[in-house]
This record gives C-alpha cells, structure tokens and sequence, in this order.
C-alpha cells in the first residue's frame, strides 16, 4: 500500500483525562476555520449531537471536509485525506487553535475498524512532516 496516496478519516480529539481541554467553542472554532483558510463553508447540525459541518480549502487547493464536536470529548474528523493533507490541518489546528499544544490525541478509520481504541499522541512540536509521519506510522501499525 502506498501510504503517501492512502486516503482515511482521522479521528482528533482532547485527551480522555481532559475531554473538555481544548475549549472547542463551535462558533469560534468556524469563524477561526474561515480566518485560516481561504474558502471555507460550514454550518450547525442538531442530530443525536451538536456538531459543525465544514469544508475547508487551502492556498494550495488541499481540501478538508469534516465535522466538530464538542459533546463528551472536544472532537475534529477530517474525513478522506491523506498523512500529509491531514498533517497541513493539524499543524493549523495545534499551532493557531488549541492553546495546549500537547492536548491532541487521534485515531483512524482503520484502527477502529480493527477494535484499537488506543489514543495516540501527536507531536506537541514538530513541521508538518513530522506529522505526516506520525500519521503513516500509525497507519501502518494498525493494519498489520
């Protein structure tokens, strides 16, 4: 399997001992979306949760689509990226959103379809690469 081209949903989230430590205020969290990035939509859903629909595109033509929620544990799914598109949002969200750098956890489609339930931890610091790294790391682990 080629891991640069392998496209999944990642799972982000505030730690189990701090589910709130992010401060993920919805409205915040959109209008911080449409700041970062230049074309962005988003709306508000009441389903069996409060969430926030978004889609999201960079400079470079790099597309995120997504919900976040912050019912139960502070929760952002980019749904169909690849490590490194994934790595471009996460660097944003851990360097201009969360105050706590060290507060984001995730998981993948993959590792949950197998039963992992184990939070891996993100680089608190680190380039975009290394966090494009974390992520096929963990791919790979879960898929063996």
């Amino acid at each position: 399997m080629d891991l640069d081209e392998y496209q999944t949903t990642f799972l982000l989230y505030a730690p189990a001992k701090n589910p709130a430590g992010w401060n993920l205020d919805l409205a915040a969290f959109g209008a911080a979306l449409e700041a970062a990035f230049p074309e962005v939509r988003y709306e508000t859903r009441q389903g069996r949760q409060l969430r926030l629909s978004f889609w999201a595109v960079t400079a470079e033509g790099i597309e995120f689509t997504g919900f976040a929620s912050n019912e139960g544990r502070d929760t952002v799914v980019l749904v169909d990226n690849t490590a490194e598109e994934a790595a471009v949002f996460i660097t944003w969200l851990r360097d201009s959103y969360i105050a706590s750098p060290d507060l984001i956890r995730f998981s993948s489609e993959p590792a949950v379809e197998a039963g992992i339930e184990t939070d891996w931890r993100l680089p608190a610091a680190g380039d975009t690469a290394s966090i494009a790294e974390e992520l096929k790391h963990h791919i790979q682990v879960v898929q063996r």
